[in-house]
């Protein structure tokens, strides 16, 4: 009787682990793991080969004019920014002398006019009058010098009331071509002596930007080739062309001068730094692909490729040329072919993947 007890309690644990057993099964295997990656499909595409230049914009015209007399600024008609056309006058200077020269001048001019008037009916009658012997071969060349110097102080008159113009003309500060006044160096006032800058005038209507290339490129311009100017900020970048390039170096640079000419400026003003991308030549069905796709291992050159079962394989592959941030793909892959575009460097060899947009 003294078993039962230690038979009991064991009958209890044998029971307790036979349903602790129940139901367990084997271990589940342990889940493969996905990769998520972006993949390309390539295709036959056109491509567009271009030369990428920066620099300064600046306005087709941008014109200091200086002053063409000296003297103190009396008024200024126009001031910073505004717009002005050929033959406008900004400003002028104290300019009292030179009416009043002007008018002497005048005078002057109207008294030789009628002196010389007068020089000349004589010497028309001297000639009449020597050929029917009324008067002396002296007489008549008295009239005739009288009649020489009557012509010379008419054209000293004439040159005289030009210069007294001109000084005139001269107190008035003359826009030279038309455009916006980007710099006015004066103030009303303000003492000015002849050839001192009055204003810098900038047609901005269009912009140039002027820059060069090297002799590897300068080989591949032509004038009229279209360009996109890019400027941080812009949302589209704006059309532009080549107007034209020098055939010989810039002093003491291996760069050849190019102008690129902005039709349409838009929101951008002379001053600003910008990138220009001249398409140098258009190509059409090319296979290729972003640089940044392949990767370089023991001189060798790789592409994660996504066969139909969703699993990736290392492809070697031989590529060409470089057009920008492209490169040709000469063998290794083909059309339809679709590879890895981010997510490559968590993969291998049959690596199973997700293909996200």
């Amino acid at each position: 009787m003294k078993y039962k007890p230690l038979i009991f309690a064991l009958t209890i644990a044998i029971t307790f682990f036979a349903a602790c057993g129940k139901g367990r099964g084997p271990a589940p295997k342990a889940k493969e793991d996905i990769q998520p990656v972006t993949v390309e499909e390539l295709t036959l595409r056109p491509l567009d080969d271009f030369i990428t230049v920066s620099g300064k914009l600046e306005g087709i015209t941008n014109v200091t004019m200086s002053s063409e007399a000296s003297g103190r600024i009396l008024q200024l008609y126009k001031k910073l920014g505004d717009r002005v056309n050929r033959g406008d006058r900004i400003g002028r200077i104290d300019n009292d002398v030179y009416q009043y020269r002007l008018e002497q001048a005048e005078a002057a001019i109207a008294s030789a006019q009628s002196g010389f008037d007068t020089a000349q009916r004589n010497l028309n009658y001297a000639e009449e009058s020597l050929k029917k012997n009324l008067i002396s071969q002296l007489e008549y060349n008295s009239a005739l010098a009288a009649f020489k110097a009557a012509k010379a102080a008419l054209d000293g008159a004439k040159a005289g009331l030009e210069t007294a113009r001109s000084q005139v003309s001269g107190s008035y500060f003359t826009a030279p071509e038309s455009g916006t006044i980007s710099n006015l160096n004066i103030a009303t006032g303000q003492y000015i002596n002849a050839g001192a800058p009055v204003a810098t005038i900038t047609d901005a209507s269009r912009l140039l930007i002027k820059t060069g290339v090297g002799e590897s490129q300068i080989a591949k311009l032509r004038k009229g080739q279209k360009a996109e100017i890019a400027y941080p900020g812009l949302a589209d970048p704006i059309a532009g062309s080549v107007r034209g390039f020098g055939i010989s170096p810039l002093p003491g640079s291996a760069n050849y001068p190019v102008e690129i000419e902005v039709a349409n400026p838009s929101s951008l003003l002379p001053g600003m730094v910008v990138t220009a991308k001249v398409v140098t030549d258009h190509y059409s069905d090319l296979l290729y692909s972003s640089l940044t796709y392949f990767t370089r291992e023991f001189g060798k050159t790789y592409a994660f490729v996504i066969d139909s079962d969703n699993k990736a394989r290392k492809q070697e592959v031989s590529l060409g040329r470089i057009i920008g941030e492209y490169v040709l793909i000469e063998s290794g892959l083909d059309i339809g072919d679709r590879i890895v575009t981010s997510g490559a460097e968590n993969l291998e060899e049959g690596s199973r993947v997700e293909i996200r947009k």
